[in-house]
């Protein structure tokens, strides 16, 4: 039987330690836990804390998004059609299937900002999930509740899809995975797409760019080393928030990392740095996060 375990301990490296696995698992906040988990392609089972079930793992993709952002994600979808089936059946007081305040507040949002007619949003929803289904066997549309938050069981799901409860949180994760990325890119529902939140010290650092400050200003001002606020800007691009890269590295130099990878996909930095022009490390991290983003693992 896989497993989220399976999957995860399949893409780790063997130089990696067992520590350096468990707490990607765990969901150890270290900006270098966010840079193993991103190299390994195992953001997905970040913070999963899987159990160690299963002996086998068969071939599956995943794209670069947190397990916890998959799931925040869907339970925004969640809330939204609740909330779109109680307009549609004029019920104004319901119970939310999430009292989650963050969660609550993106669906505020997509509330002001988009096309809320619950005949439109239906339409959209058939539309999203027949791509999805295009590409998985789905089944997470039973999840998603009416206007009272009636939805199917776990059971009655495993049930009707032929498989153990042992391997619906794989199923799950893989389908939610995908469901995250076409919500993330999709007209209609991308303002739903929740990102993992910065580190306190991270947002401050986000402050300070977005009003021009250079990272050695930053450093200097916050009195620490530079390497910390570089480490500052490969968490935003890891949690999937805006950076303009180009402020610290050119698109010839990401090329030539890109060359790099495809010749030896990802073990350690130094060669990178040896087998190209790059001057610094920073510069190859930000490449190679850049790339990591581009491809299903």
């Amino acid at each position: 039987m896989d497993s989220i375990y399976q999957q995860a301990k399949q893409r780790k490296f063997a130089e990696k330690t067992d520590k350096s696995f468990n707490n990607i698992l765990m969901g150890f906040k270290s900006h270098q836990t966010y840079f193993d988990a991103m190299m390994q392609g195992q953001l997905p089972f970040y913070n999963s804390r899987p159990e160690r079930t299963g002996d086998t793992a068969e071939e599956m993709r995943f794209y670069p998004y947190f397990f916890d952002a998959t799931h925040m994600t869907f339970q925004a979808l969640r809330l939204l059609t609740q909330t779109m089936a109680a307009r549609s059946c004029h019920i104004h007081d319901f119970y939310p299937v999430t009292n989650h305040l963050y969660i609550q507040q993106q669906v505020k949002h997509w509330l002001h900002s988009s096309e809320s007619r619950p005949d439109a949003y239906e339409a959209e929803l058939l539309t999203l999930y027949d791509t999805l289904a295009q590409a998985l066997p789905v089944f997470s549309f039973k999840l998603l509740p009416d206007a009272k938050g009636n939805h199917f069981s776990v059971d009655e799901i495993c049930s009707a899809a032929r498989f153990a409860q042992g391997e619906y949180p794989l199923m799950l994760l893989r389908e939610l995975n995908m469901l995250t990325h076409l919500i993330h890119h999709h007209p209609y529902f991308n303002s739903l797409y929740i990102r993992m939140p910065l580190h306190s010290a991270t947002e401050q650092t986000r402050e300070w760019i977005a009003n021009g400050a250079a990272l050695e200003d930053i450093a200097l001002k916050r009195g620490v080393k530079l390497h910390t606020i570089e480490d500052h800007i490969i968490e935003m691009i890891i949690k999937d928030y805006s950076v303009d890269v180009s402020r610290y590295v050119t698109e010839d130099e990401i090329a030539e990392i890109r060359a790099l990878y495809h010749e030896h996909h990802y073990q350690r930095l130094k060669p990178y740095f040896e087998e190209s022009q790059m001057d610094s490390y920073f510069k190859v991290k930000i490449a190679l996060c850049q790339i990591m983003k581009e491809v299903t693992l």
